[in-house]
Parts: structure tokens; C-alpha cells; sequence
């Protein structure tokens, strides 16, 4: 007979302490089903040990935080945290979602993850209830449980009051001071990568909800997060963003307020590029045609400012899909009328300082082929301003034939 791990002597509650009566139990019965070489069904008590053992690894961690990154696994996941039992309350979850959901909040190793779905499959295709080739063999439990042993029950519980779960409880149950929010903030910037995104998830699910006091509280934290999140995490709300314009029944919020929600806080973190082109390529549609209709309003200065503020707000991020229609809107302010211009192009600048080669190019193009650019520089003020402009994209530019292309427009300015 091989060796047995040190999990399944009868002692073992001593050598691991992280077990509880009714796992050391589990896994003393997988020990007499191994000892009567009925390898499947001692598989499967070591199975419902280390399941029972994640769950409660899992509840001290923070359900919620579970929740946090398992939405999105396909199977059951209806946690009921007002059953009484363990069982109870883990009912309505699929053991392979909880598995999942522990590998993403760190509670598992991934080597410990494989050794479980090693077990799932084994249980689905090599039991006694499943004719099959293959058989679980007295090697299979030995190597499956050392496995198990060294990446799960030799690891401490975690330990609520360090936790994310522990830094983020006061989070949900009630309005946090700013003085809170401050220390908390300091507290998520110090996170590891790993801990940061369980804590970047659980703010954004809050901040989807809209339920208060957990809102303000997530408006308040989740600019910190967002400091320290890599790329690809901000990218997460841009799609969630786009997921909830494309089709609304995914809001799940109870006020269908998600998607205000995200915009909000994409334009106070100077995010929006963060959102796909397609939806970002509608914010700024709105937005020019909203400069439009004050620079074609009679006495609409104040207009075009308040306009111009909002389009900014957004930042120079416009798609390609939508450049010339919100560009020929920012030219025609830009340059005026035939009484001056309004302060509105200062808050167009970062507009123009923002554009790359391949971008000034096309910009320099609209004032030999876009009408709504070339509509007012026949007058004296409109074409000294677009002079003024061209020059200085010319000056960014390197190549002589694009800056040969900034001097045919020129020409054609001032033939108007």
C-alpha cells in the first residue's frame, strides 16, 4: 500500500487545524473506504470535506465579496446567507462555482482549484455509478489528497480582520465619515494586485446597485481603487457601461440607474476612453450636437461655453468612427464668427493639444473639404483664427508633404 498523506491518519485535527468535527469525520471515513479499497466513494468523502472547508473558508473571507467575482460563472450561485446551516446556506450553489469563485478571491491555489476538478471529473466519469475504462486507483486518491493537503488544509483560515472582507464591512452597513472614507482610501491603496481587484469588484457591484448608504460610501473609495488598477481592470467599467446601454435588462439595479452611475464616475476619473468605441462614440455625437445647436443659436456664446465644458468633461478620447462630426463642431467654435468667438474654445484645448500626426492631418483636411468647418472663414475674425491654428499644427508636424498639406489649406483659407 503507498503511503499515506499525513490527512488521512486519524489524528489529523492536531496536524491541521484547520479542520472541524465534521471533516475530520469525512475524512475518516475516506480512510476506512481507502483501507476496503473502495477508492470512488473515499474520493468522494474527501471531496465533501474539502467543500465543506471552502465554504467556511469563503464566509470568513466575505460572502459578498464571493459573490462579487462569481456573478458572472455560469451555474447556481444563490448564496442564502438566512439559512441556519452551513449546508443551508451553500444550497443553492454549484460546489464547481464555489471552487471558481475561491480561485479568483485567492482562497484557493490554483493547484488545489485542479485537484478539485480533478475530483469533479473523476466522481462524473470514473465512479462505480459511470461505466468507464477508467477507474480511480489507489495511486489517484494518494496523489489527489497530498495535493489537497499541501494547497488547502495545511493553509491558515483567513483571518477576517484582515481581510478585504474586514476592510470593507463597515462599507455596507452603514454612512461613512469622510475622515473613514480617507483612512479606508489609504488602506485600499496599499492592497496587493490580487486583493485590489476583489476590492475593485465589490466597489463597482456597489456603485451598479445605487442602494444607499452603500453608494456614497463606494463613490467615495472608488477613486482610490481606480489609482491603483491596472488597464485591464479599467476596462471593466467601460464594458459594464456598454454592456448596460446595449441591452438595459442587464441592469440589474433596482432604479435601471447603473449606466448614469458608471458615466458619472468615468468622466470624474478622465475614464471615458475606457468605454468600447461604438458607445463612446454616441456620448460625444450627443455632446457636439449639443455644440452645434449653440453655436447656431443667435446670442448663444454662453451656450457654446456651457456646451463646449460639457464635451471636455469627456476628454479628447473621440473615436474614429465619430472624429470628423464632433471635430468640425470644435473648428467651427474654434475659429467663431463674424463678431469674434466665445471663451468656449478654452475649454476645447486639450482638443487640439491631444492630437497625434495622423489626427492633425485629418483636422487640416476639413478645412479644405468640410463645409461646416469652411461656413464662416470667409469673414475676417473666423479665417484669422483658422490661419492662426493651421500655423500651429504645422509647427507639430515633421514630415514636409503633411506639412505641405497644412500650406494647400492655408491657401485655400485665404481664398475665401
Amino acid at each position: 500500500m503507498a503511503d499515506l498523506p499525513a490527512l488521512l491518519e486519524k489524528n489529523n485535527s492536531k496536524d491541521f487545524p484547520v479542520l472541524v468535527q465534521y471533516e475530520s469525520g469525512l475524512l475518516a471515513e475516506a480512510r476506512k473506504l481507502f483501507d476496503s479499497e473502495m477508492y470512488p466513494y473515499a474520493l468522494l468523502a474527501i471531496w465533501n470535506a474539502a467543500v465543506h472547508n471552502l465554504r467556511r473558508r469563503v464566509e470568513s473571507y466575505g460572502v459578498d465579496l464571493w459573490v462579487s467575482v462569481a456573478k458572472d460563472e455560469s451555474g447556481r450561485k444563490k448564496h442564502d446567507k438566512d439559512g441556519e446551516s452551513l449546508s443551508e446556506r451553500w444550497s443553492g450553489v454549484d460546489d464547481l462555482v464555489l471552487i471558481s469563485g475561491s480561485t479568483k478571491l485567492g482562497l484557493l491555489n490554483k493547484k488545489a482549484g485542479k485537484a478539485l476538478e480533478m475530483i469533479n471529473w473523476m466522481r462524473n466519469h470514473a465512479s462505480p455509478a459511470h461505466d468507464s475504462d477508467h477507474h480511480v486507483e489507489q495511486e489517484d486518491v494518494v496523489a489527489l489528497v497530498l495535493l489537497l493537503q499541501k494547497n488547502l488544509f495545511e493553509n491558515p483560515m483567513p483571518d477576517p480582520g484582515h481581510s478585504v472582507a474586514g476592510l470593507f464591512e463597515p462599507v455596507k452597513n452603514k454612512q461613512l465619515s469622510t475622515d473613514k472614507i480617507t483612512t479606508l482610501s489609504d488602506e485600499v491603496k496599499g492592497l496587493k494586485q490580487a486583493d485590489l481587484r476583489v476590492a475593485f469588484g465589490f466597489l463597482l457591484d456597489l456603485l451598479c446597485q445605487g442602494e444607499e448608504p452603500t453608494l456614497k460610501n463606494a463613490k467615495g473609495l472608488m477613486p482610490a481603487a481606480w489609482e491603483k488598477a491596472p488597464e485591464e481592470l479599467r476596462k471593466v467599467v467601460g464594458l459594464r457601461y456598454h454592456a448596460n446601454k446595449l441591452d438595459p435588462d442587464s441592469d440589474n439595479s433596482s432604479d435601471k440607474g447603473a449606466a448614469t452611475r458608471l458615466l458619472d464616475f468615468l468622466t470624474e476619473v478622465d475614464g471615458i476612453k475606457y468605454i468600447p468605441d461604438s458607445s463612446r462614440a454616441r456620448l460625444y455625437r450627443v455632446a457636439a450636437k449639443k455644440l452645434a445647436d449653440a453655436k447656431d443659436t443667435s446670442y448663444g456664446w454662453p451656450s457654446e461655453e456651457k456646451a463646449a465644458k460639457t464635451l471636455s468633461q469627456f476628454g479628447p478620447w473621440v473615436p474614429s468612427v465619430a472624429f470628423e462630426e464632433v471635430y468640425q463642431e470644435i473648428l467651427a467654435v474654434w475659429c467663431g464668427n463674424y463678431w469674434g468667438r466665445s471663451s468656449a474654445h478654452s475649454s476645447l484645448t486639450s482638443f487640439i493639444e491631444e492630437l497625434n500626426t495622423t489626427q492633425i492631418r485629418q483636422v487640416v483636411k476639413f478645412f479644405i473639404t468640410n463645409e461646416r468647418v469652411k461656413s464662416e472663414l470667409s469673414q475676417h475674425k473666423p479665417k484669422k483664427q483658422a490661419v492662426t491654428l493651421l500655423n500651429a499644427l504645422s509647427k507639430s508636424l515633421t514630415i514636409q508633404s503633411h506639412k505641405d498639406e497644412v500650406q494647400q489649406a492655408l491657401d485655400e483659407v485665404n481664398d475665401l
